[in-house]
């Protein structure tokens, strides 16, 4: 079965409907806090970070921010495997 295109989060519409999808809505403005931390963001890094996450993980975040920070190839490739696998 194909992917909601809106689970990439290439924008940020979909990123924050995302994000309600799977944290809720009173989770928005602590993940687009944590999101903000990104040294050098790019649409589709944050949207790596927010498909890489764990439904009900708000700590997924952080952590993809965090290797965002040092290796953003890294989120990225991580992003790509898990697309490939479903």
């Amino acid at each position: 079965m194909p992917r909601d295109a809106r689970e990439y989060g290439r924008n940020h519409a979909d990123r924050i409907a995302e994000i309600e999808r799977k944290f809720g809505p009173d989770k928005v403005e602590q993940v687009l806090a944590q999101l903000s931390r990104i040294s050098h963001p790019t649409e589709q890094l944050l949207g790596a970070i927010v498909f890489l996450a764990r439904p009900g993980h708000v700590g997924d975040i952080a952590s993809s921010v965090s290797l965002a920070n040092q290796d953003a190839s890294a989120v990225l490739n991580a992003a790509t495997v898990k697309d490939e696998r479903g």
